[in-house]
């Protein structure tokens, strides 16, 4: 059996980090700095939650990136355990230039027309993890819907052994059907665990990673 990390991203409140740690979250994704986002937090309140999350849970800045000077700022703000970059990846030099503070984990979407060859797979490369989500035009993520896991699984089998991350319309009545066919070596969460957006539901989020480890079951 092989275990599958879970992260619940789009905390906004610290009863939600609580819940999600009590019900065995391995990471916590904090959103800053995306204003358009529901889910979006000040630097302030996710210092707030941050200092409150137990030391051996993984504590992730989500952003979408806008250039290495606002990456490494967010990072000097928030020391997070990794960030997590949405929008169009940074290069390879701005790559390691934050690498050599903070894990990287750079989105890429789910689209059967994406090119994993040449320089991307060298951007791929320079990441500690890459996180594939579903693509709609102008939203980069906590969109709820899924998308074809045969892709993700292409990308999973693409760029192993690094970690991949399935995301995208995940919820606790899909997750091990998703989970079974992708074989991630995480998944991540947000609308799929909600009550309304934002605002995390305890019963689904308990749902969600008991189902999660129903699936390891499966996995060799």
């Amino acid at each position: 059996m092989r275990k599958v990390r879970v992260k619940i991203c789009g905390i906004t409140r610290l009863e939600d980090a609580n819940v999600s740690v009590k019900a065995g979250a391995d990471s916590l994704g904090f959103i800053v700095d995306v204003p358009e986002s529901p889910r979006n937090i000040s630097f302030e309140l996710a210092k707030q939650i941050m200092k409150a999350t137990p030391i051996f849970v993984t504590k992730v800045a989500v952003t979408v990136f806008k250039s290495l000077e606002r990456t490494l700022e967010i990072y000097r703000e928030l020391r997070p355990d990794a960030v997590q970059l949405h929008g169009k990846l940074p290069s390879l030099e701005d790559i390691d230039e934050i690498s050599r503070r903070v894990r990287v984990i750079g989105a890429v979407r789910a689209d059967p027309d994406i090119a994993l060859e040449g320089d991307m797979l060298h951007l791929i490369d320079r990441l500690d993890a890459v996180l594939v989500d579903t693509h709609l035009p102008g939203i980069y993520g906590g969109t709820g819907i899924t998308h074809d896991w045969s892709m993700s699984r292409r990308i999973r089998d693409t760029v192993y052994p690094k970690p991949m991350i399935l995301a995208g319309g995940l919820r606790p009545e899909n997750v091990r059907s998703a989970i079974i066919t992708v074989e991630p070596f995480a998944v991540d969460v947000s609308s799929g665990v909600e009550a309304y957006p934002g605002i995390k539901d305890a019963g689904k989020i308990f749902s969600f990673i008991s189902e999660v480890r129903r699936a390891e079951e499966c996995l060799s």
